[in-house]
């Protein structure tokens, strides 16, 4: 399910955009619409990381950012983990209602090229469900390019 222009006018989507631009300092106009999503018992998302190559080369950029914040407890299992890095055993993150992890998909020295070390995956969810929502942030302008159907 992704939200659209109706809901960023929803208050309590604006309050919560409102704080992601406080941590990030990127404007909302360069966000993605958010994407909920929900797992069941035996549901997992594959290890892949959120930048698309072909973003890079469009007027809205490259996903420089992910935001991710999980909205319900979880009884076990679907933890996000983080494992590329060569530098650091596997990062696991338990879902936990309010807890939101936000990481760079692209290189600080160079914002268009991925970072690999972020790819991450959804372990596979035990017992009960796991509701969390996605908002990626792109390096230009998103929303008004999409409004004004000039994509490329």
């Amino acid at each position: 399910m992704q939200f659209g222009d109706t809901c960023f006018e929803d208050p309590i989507i604006k309050g919560l955009l409102s704080r992601v631009h406080d941590v990030t300092h990127v404007p909302i106009t360069n966000y993605n619409e958010m994407q909920i999503v929900r797992y069941q018992p035996g549901q997992f998302h594959s290890f892949h990381g959120d930048y698309i190559v072909e973003d890079s080369q469009r007027r809205v950029g490259g996903r420089i950012l992910t935001f991710f914040m999980y909205l319900n407890d979880v009884e076990e299992g679907g933890e996000t983990e983080f494992s590329r890095s060569r530098l650091s055993p596997p990062i696991k993150v338990a879902p936990t209602k309010g807890k939101a992890l936000i990481w760079a998909n692209v290189l600080d020295s160079d914002p268009h090229k991925e970072d690999e070390r972020v790819w991450h995956q959804g372990i596979t969810l035990d017992k009960g469900e796991k509701h969390a929502a996605n908002l990626w942030i792109h390096m230009r302008d998103f929303r008004n390019p999409i409004e004004n159907k000039c994509t490329d």
